[in-house]
């Protein structure tokens, strides 16, 4: 049922209303057909075979002379391998006696449409033990956050809400914390997961004291795992990273790379440079890696981490059986030999324990399943604060556009 606002009448919807198919899909039916054809087009294979030719074929030890002699930033974010771009390496065996530990966060966000400003992280953990003692710890924490130091972050006269991209920035460290706690209690040896990325991305354009504040308490955590040796990694499932193959173009790059307009290569490098501006990491690793072997390690050219001081991520691919994923590590973690060797071998065996295809790490899918908050979840929280607050004569009321969205026919 529709409104007729000139009638004040309801009335019923088109038929596509009727059945719930409001997008026409015959259209982007065959737009799907045109983007599959050009994803396994000959042409697009012919150049991921050039791609991976040229991996083996660059010179390591130039291309990190390239990168570093550079004084200006280069416009694409590049990778440098720290020893060699194509060595693979084999999974070594896991010890008898071991523990992975997994950690995972969800939030509820602020709600501009509520009169009370507050936001919610639950932060779970996992920790698996194997060996002759198996055991399995699996728990959550949620926090209720409504405190001016917690919703603000102070900056001159301005306060800055946590709300958005700093939330999760946030919340990441609170996955993190959680982690380190739960790594307390832990079995040695152990590796710790985090699922995505160890680089915090969104503060790189963030004001001084927002940056500050937060990677602050993020590198106290990295000190943390350090002070305890136990390393501590970001597992990324399907990466979409282009860090390598960025490094590639670097390598053909004559000229200003921030002019292509004026490029000096042939045609077909030019080509080749231009694909590879668009290709996934993953793609130059897929056929290079045998299932469970990893590649050597890069090091992240991202703003960013020269405010990680010691801790500076570093990264490598890891084929687990299906996909190809990225692993990153603080630079403590990938120059320990012992420690990188424990990272490949128990990432390797929690994926061959997983019933996924692709696998997926058990300790995480444990940790995301206490995580999660459901829709209902949440509106049970809105319902706690609203009656708390009726307890005490305020009545919760809610913005007209919510309340409007509220009472709207689905």
């Amino acid at each position: 049922m529709g409104y007729n606002w000139l009638s004040g009448t309801r009335q019923r919807g088109t038929r596509n209303e009727e059945i719930g198919l409001p997008l026409k899909l015959g259209p982007i039916s065959q737009q799907v057909d045109r983007m599959a054809a050009s994803f396994v087009a000959d042409e697009h294979r012919a150049l991921l075979r050039e791609a991976r030719q040229l991996l083996h074929a660059v010179d390591a030890e130039e291309l990190r002379a390239k990168v570093r002699d550079r004084r200006e930033k280069y416009p694409w974010l590049v990778a440098i391998p720290v020893h060699t771009l194509s060595q693979t390496f084999s999974p070594p065996l896991p010890p008898a006696d071991f523990s992975v530990v997994g950690s995972d966060g969800s939030s509820i966000h602020p709600d501009r449409h509520s009169p009370l400003r507050y936001y919610v992280i639950n932060t779970s953990h996992a920790v698996l033990t194997y060996g002759r003692h198996p055991n399995a710890d699996l728990d959550s924490e949620g926090q209720l956050y409504f405190e001016d130091d917690d919703l603000y972050v102070l900056s001159g006269q301005k306060s800055i809400p946590i709300e958005g991209e700093r939330l999760g920035v946030k919340m990441q460290i609170a996955e993190l914390q959680a982690a380190l706690k739960a790594a307390q209690s832990a079995t040695d040896p152990m590796v710790a997961l985090r699922d995505g990325t160890l680089i915090l991305w969104q503060l790189q354009n963030e004001e001084r004291e927002v940056r500050e504040e937060f990677l602050g308490q993020f590198l106290r955590c990295l000190d943390g795992f350090r002070a305890a040796s136990v390393p501590v990694i970001g597992y990324i499932s399907y990466p979409g990273s282009h860090d390598v193959a960025n490094a590639l173009r670097v390598s053909l790059c004559r000229d200003d790379p921030s002019d292509c307009e004026h490029c000096s290569l042939s045609e077909e490098q030019q080509v080749l440079c231009d694909f590879l501006s668009r290709a996934w990491d993953r793609q130059l690793f897929e056929e290079l890696l045998e299932e469970g072997r990893r590649s050597d390690v890069f090091e992240s050219t991202s703003d960013i981490l020269k405010k990680y001081e010691s801790h500076h991520i570093q990264f490598l691919y890891l084929n687990v059986g299906g996909e190809v994923v990225r692993i990153e590590a603080p630079q403590w973690v990938m120059r320990d030999g012992g420690m990188l060797d424990l990272v490949h071998a128990l990432v390797c065996d929690q994926c061959q324990r997983s019933p996924d295809y692709p696998p997926y790490p058990p300790a995480l899918q444990e940790a995301h399943e206490q995580a999660v908050i459901t829709t209902a979840e949440g509106r049970l929280v809105e319902e706690l604060v609203e009656r708390s607050l009726a307890e005490r004569g305020i009545v919760y009321a809610r913005s007209a556009k919510d309340r409007s969205k509220r009472r709207r026919a689905v």
